[in-house]
């Protein structure tokens, strides 16, 4: 893992700016909305989210929930 993807673990970041780097050749609204199916579909991973007071109308993701989508997802 290269020191700009470390750092990416421990940034705030909004649902759509994340959302982008996985997809960034979609939209910002079907980048956004594919995340949210991404992580409704993983169920260890929305749990682990919803400890961290994650819901799906959730804009801004906090350090701990970028990693855990990260460690769930993969790195985008």
């Amino acid at each position: 893992m290269e020191n700009n993807d470390l750092m990416l673990l421990y940034t705030t970041l909004t649902k759509t700016e994340l959302a982008q780097m996985y997809l960034p050749e979609a939209t910002a609204a079907v980048a956004r909305r594919k995340l949210n199916e991404w992580i409704l579909r993983n169920q260890s991973l929305t749990a682990a989210l919803l400890q961290t007071g994650y819901g799906h109308s959730t804009r801004m993701l906090t350090p701990a929930q970028v990693r855990l989508i990260i460690l769930h997802l993969g790195e985008p």
